[in-house]
């Protein structure tokens, strides 16, 4: 497993907006490079809504597939379950997102949708018909939110109800879905897997890389577990097999 102190796989670098930082000598120079080498791939024109996820292991996935793929934020709601990252697993990787989390969905629709996202929740009882490669011309007009229901039930009748529109991944096998955080990868796969075949860079602005630039590196320290908790209103949790846990919550 490659973690921060490791080069971006097989790529050349992308020019960085982020100019020196005045901690940069603390990290080390590969650290540095990797922060900023990430940052020029993110995109927040697509984020993934998880609507009460139970399973840290799908919560976990989730959050690293997201990370993997170049999101940058992960939107979740907690009415009934708490969301859950195996920090162990994660290997750090919740805490370099932005994970916004919310009581319920229609708190989290108005926030989406003040920020111009278009809202489409993959729902089998909604009469959908596009497929997530379908999406591409909507995620290229504006900003695509796309919803995912917890692993027993689905999307809430909230959820679907109040979305924008609808979306399925295309099966001809016998079960009806898949596992959630399959179904998440995916989906991304379908709606970034040119760009980052062609190593195309992110949309971040700028101002909004340095910022998490100098995030990122000022809680590295030995901090950054701790300052992510404080900030998300998160707290610690031990799993049933002894796990360590960050358990999210409204």
């Amino acid at each position: 497993m490659r973690g921060p102190d490791h080069p971006v796989i097989g790529k050349a670098d992308l020019p960085s907006p982020v100019p020196p930082h005045p901690l940069d000598p603390l990290i080390t120079p590969e650290r540095a490079r990797k922060y900023r080498q990430v940052l020029a791939r993110r995109t927040d024109r697509l984020v993934i809504v998880v609507e009460d996820c139970y399973d840290p292991h799908n919560a976990t996935a989730i959050v690293r597939t997201c990370d993997a793929f170049g999101l940058q934020r992960v939107v979740v709601t907690t009415g009934r379950n708490h969301f859950k990252v195996n920090r162990k697993v994660s290997q750090g990787s919740h805490l370099y997102m932005d994970l916004q989390v919310f009581p319920e969905i229609t708190a989290a629709y108005a926030s989406l949708r003040a920020e111009g996202y278009r809202i489409l929740v993959t729902d089998l009882s909604a009469d959908a018909v596009q497929s997530p490669d379908h999406l591409r011309p909507l995620l290229a007009e504006r900003p695509l939110a796309l919803v995912f229901g917890n692993e027993g039930s689905g999307v809430t009748r909230e959820a679907s109800t109040q979305a924008d529109g609808h979306f399925l991944i295309p099966m001809v096998g016998f079960p009806q879905s898949l596992n959630l955080s399959v179904s998440v990868a995916a989906t991304l796969w379908s709606l970034r897997g040119r760009e980052l075949t062609a190593d195309q860079p992110g949309d971040l602005p700028a101002a909004r890389q340095t910022a998490l630039y100098d995030h990122w590196i000022r809680t590295h320290k030995g901090d950054v577990a701790d300052a992510a908790l404080r900030h998300s209103g998160a707290t610690d949790e031990t799993g049933k097999h002894g796990e360590q846990l960050d358990s999210f919550h409204g």
